[in-house]
């Protein structure tokens, strides 16, 4: 028996050893199959150069790595909330009856607030849970590991529901060395990308350089703001007049969504420190910002993510070069912001050269509206003069009707070197074009108030009548002028009138001749006295008197403004 029981004890401790190696080696088979599976999951991720390609196939490979029903990845946002949440293991129509995605509170805000693991057996046992929504699918064990690019937490890796029943050592220890992985490929990604879009960002400005040493007639500018609104891909690229008194941006020119209510559309953010940008000239990133946009058709408020970038023009107003998206859009960055800054220079310079292409046109039109002037004057009215000389010299030694015929002849010769001559000025003066200068006013109230008499009245301007006149004097002598010619008309039975209106000596004098039946008694004094009161206003004089050969003689004059 003794012998028998030697050699139980032996056999059962070599049994025991033998479990012992099996089990080890089925845990390092095991332990082998997921390292391949991390080398491969590994190799898989690190494949990818597309951003949102690779946070995808990361939630993925980390629910078949780890055995997890539910695997999610929230990327971390600049206000230390997720801003991105991708997730697999719950379907779409679930989602939507789930309603809005985590922003980052309650346990998932926990490892955003200190990025260390976090294992959990059952969910609802934790302090920092704050449970599920509505519609929620139920979860039990939780994994929870930061995702590092460089020193940077990018986000945060989550998987629920192992389907071992609980979250092992070894389970958290392939959650981090995944997290490690997504880590590298995520900066891979990102360089990539910032590669790719420095390479677009280039191009583009190739391309616009090329355009602007084109001296082309067409219109640059919405090219310009077409690539700028494709680079950054806005919704929205605009050219605004900056007013920072009344922190207002005018926009100018559009091109993108909603751009024909947008144009000379007024748009004033409601943050304070929008006067602040226009007095620094420095750009602006104004995110979830609020708008109050005012067109001709009233005001409303709008949201969206703004980027201004004041720039310098060599003429004109302050100037804006600005991108806009929805207030649900992407939010702007900096690198956004250098680009805008970038292509100010295109645009300013494209601008400059548009005015100085107005500018040339501009003085070619008067150069030739003033070799037309030389040529009335030195041809046209001369050779009139030259005829009223003849026909006066004729005249004088005719005598009856025929006499006085060619005497009004020459009148009329007159009265038509002094139109041509009103006319040379007007071509000399631009502003005359108008048709608002107290000049052309005055000619108007000459021609409408003279198609009553039968030889229309000459008018006669000296001096620089539309530069040294204000509004109000201005006012008060076309009042002037109308009423005295009012009166000739209606009153006085002229047949023809005289008008001059003058400047010499600081004054400015309004004389109305007419060949009527003088002033008389003067019955009629409200008119006149409207006209005296007016002189008085201005410091000047008004006086009426008969003149020796007949008819009436109006003098009026008023003081201009010295400042």
């Amino acid at each position: 028996m003794d012998e028998i029981r030697d050699v139980k004890g032996p056999r059962l401790e070599f049994e025991t050893l033998l479990a012992q190696m099996v089990s080890r080696a089925e845990e390092m088979m095991v332990s082998q199959s997921r390292l391949r599976d991390l080398i491969r999951v590994n190799h898989a991720i690190t494949s990818d150069l597309d951003l949102d390609s690779v946070l995808r196939r990361i939630v993925e490979m980390a629910t078949e790595l780890i055995d997890a029903r539910y695997a999610a990845m929230g990327v971390i946002g600049d206000d230390r909330r997720l801003e991105q949440f991708i997730h697999v293991g719950i379907d779409e129509k679930t989602a939507v009856q789930i309603g809005h995605l985590p922003e980052g509170k309650g346990l998932l805000g926990a490892i955003i607030e200190d990025p260390r693991p976090v294992s959990l057996d059952t969910i609802a046992d934790d302090p920092r849970s704050v449970g599920f929504p509505m519609n929620h699918p139920p979860m039990e064990s939780f994994l929870g590991v930061p995702i590092r690019v460089r020193n940077e937490i990018y986000g945060n890796l989550y998987l629920t529901d192992s389907r071992s029943g609980s979250f092992t050592p070894d389970d958290v220890e392939l959650a981090e060395a995944l997290a490690a992985t997504a880590g590298i490929a995520i900066e891979n990604a990102r360089q990539f990308d910032e590669s790719m879009y420095r390479e677009r960002w280039s191009r583009a400005l190739a391309e616009a350089a090329r355009g602007v040493m084109i001296d082309e007639e067409g219109e640059q500018v919405p090219q310009l703001l077409e690539r700028i609104r494709d680079v950054i891909e806005a919704d929205v690229a605009l050219i605004c007049t900056i007013d920072p008194e009344i922190d207002t941006l005018l926009v100018e020119q559009a091109v993108g969504e909603h751009t024909g209510v947008l144009l000379q559309a007024r748009v004033r953010p409601v943050d304070e420190s929008f006067a602040k940008t226009f007095l620094d000239g420095e750009p602006v990133v104004m995110n979830r910002t609020h708008l109050v946009v005012t067109t001709a058709d009233g005001e409303w408020p709008m949201s969206c993510n703004l980027v201004i970038v004041p720039f310098a023009k060599s003429v004109g107003r302050s100037t804006a070069l600005c991108v806009a998206n929805r207030a649900g859009g992407e939010v702007f960055t900096d690198r956004d912001v250098q680009i805008v800054n970038s292509f100010t220079s295109h645009v300013g310079v494209v601008l400059d050269r548009m005015e100085v292409r107005r500018t040339r046109q501009r003085v070619a039109m008067l150069e030739d509206r003033n070799r037309i002037a030389r040529d009335l004057h030195d041809h046209v009215i001369q050779r009139l003069f030259a005829t009223g000389l003849g026909l006066q010299a004729t005249a004088s030694s005719i005598e009856g009707a025929a006499g006085r015929r060619l005497s009004d002849l020459v009148h009329e010769i007159d009265g038509a070197i002094t139109q041509i001559r009103q006319s040379i000025f007007a071509l000399n003066h631009e502003s005359e074009l108008t048709g608002s200068t107290p000049r052309s006013r005055i000619v108007s109230i000459v021609e409408r108030l003279g198609e009553h008499l039968a030889r229309r009245p000459t008018i006669v301007f000296a001096g620089p009548i539309d530069l040294l006149t204000d509004a109000e004097l201005s006012h008060d002598v076309e009042a002037v002028v109308s009423e005295a010619l009012t009166n000739a008309v209606k009153h006085a039975e002229a047949h023809s009138i005289d008008v001059e209106v003058a400047i010499s000596d600081g004054s400015i004098t309004v004389s109305v001749l007419d060949d009527g039946i003088g002033p008389g008694p003067m019955s009629r004094r409200s008119g006149l006295s409207n006209l005296e009161m007016r002189a008085r206003k201005h410091h000047g004089v008004f006086a009426v008197a008969e003149r020796p050969t007949g008819g009436t003689d109006l003098q009026w004059s008023g003081r201009l403004r010295t400042s």
